[in-house]
């Protein structure tokens, strides 16, 4: 499958108010006033209608991840390997009801998580620049079965492996960014977080700052990462999910050229510069979450 990138995550969000004001005013990103069973549509300066989808809920869950295919008739086809795949779906390929519309279907991943695959959506209104992410850069996932769930979206949607965090992580990508998606072995499935691409280290000090001055609590960094090679801050916004700014990370323009490497979970790999320090076990804590059953099938 061409997959092309990742274009939103939806969570079910416990403090809906809280959380939408975190991330309009603390995260940068610009709410589209789009108006669908209640949630909000948040953009960031790609021209996605949206990005993030907060939806109201009393816990904290992922509602659907949402990657770009070049056309309507590669949707066709995936929708078509994935059923002679024997993988489940929850819709067909149909005209979806989400702000930029497009064409796309929904099924569902090793770990019971609604995945959605698209073309052809209207583009959007890309947000103001300046010291805001730029997009959405990629999501880590709880798995408890961290070999299976890679070898899926390897072997059957078509990510490239591009480095192991020892046997704890893996890091997966769908075009020359090092990764779109990673997932982290975990007692149970669960959101790990999200991160968020600045234009450059001086954009990304500047949002940190704002964060801050929002009264959010800097929880891990400032760093650079071993894998990716991203440097890094972390925060938790209120309905307790932990996001993450990066720039300057790497890319990978060459497939022949790159050979994945195992990453020994040392300090000096999760952290090159040596200023951000471990993760502290309250972000540890943070980073595991609450099980995620995954979706739930609509009642009658």
């Amino acid at each position: 499958m061409n997959i092309t990138h990742l274009r939103y995550v939806a969570l079910a969000m416990p403090e809906f108010e809280r959380s939408r004001a975190f991330f309009t005013e603390a995260w940068g990103l610009r709410d589209s006033g789009a108006v669908l069973d209640g949630a909000a549509f948040l953009q960031t300066q790609l021209d996605e209608p949206f990005q993030l989808a907060l939806f109201r809920a009393p816990e904290r869950k992922v509602v659907r991840i949402a990657f770009g295919l070049p056309s309507r008739h590669d949707v066709d086809a995936a929708a078509t390997a994935l059923e002679h795949a024997g993988v489940p779906t929850i819709a067909s390929p149909h005209r979806l009801s989400t702000p930029g519309h497009g064409y796309g279907f929904q099924f569902l991943d090793p770990d019971n998580r609604c995945i959605e695959l698209s073309a052809d959506v209207e583009p959007g209104v890309a947000g103001p620049s300046g010291p805001v992410p730029q997009k959405l850069a990629h999501i880590v996932l709880n798995t408890p079965d961290i070999d299976g769930t890679t070898a899926f979206y390897r072997d059957v949607l078509g990510f490239r492996i591009s480095d192991w965090s020892e046997h704890q992580m893996s890091f997966l990508r769908c075009n020359p960014e090092h990764h779109s998606i990673a997932f982290n072995a975990a007692p149970h499935a669960a959101y790990n977080h999200t991160s968020w691409t600045m234009g450059s280290i001086d954009e990304l000090f500047r949002a940190q700052g704002r964060a801050r001055t929002s009264g959010s609590t800097l929880m891990w960094g400032t760093g650079r990462h071993g894998p990716g090679s991203q440097v890094f801050n972390y925060f938790v916004e209120p309905s307790g999910y932990v996001v993450e700014l990066i720039a300057d990370g790497i890319e990978i323009p060459d497939e022949n050229a790159w050979q994945p490497q195992v990453w020994q979970r040392t300090p000096e790999a999760m952290d090159l510069w040596g200023t951000a320090g471990p993760p502290s076990a309250e972000i540890r804590v943070a980073m595991t979450g609450v099980p995620d059953a995954g979706h739930e099938p609509a009642r009658a």
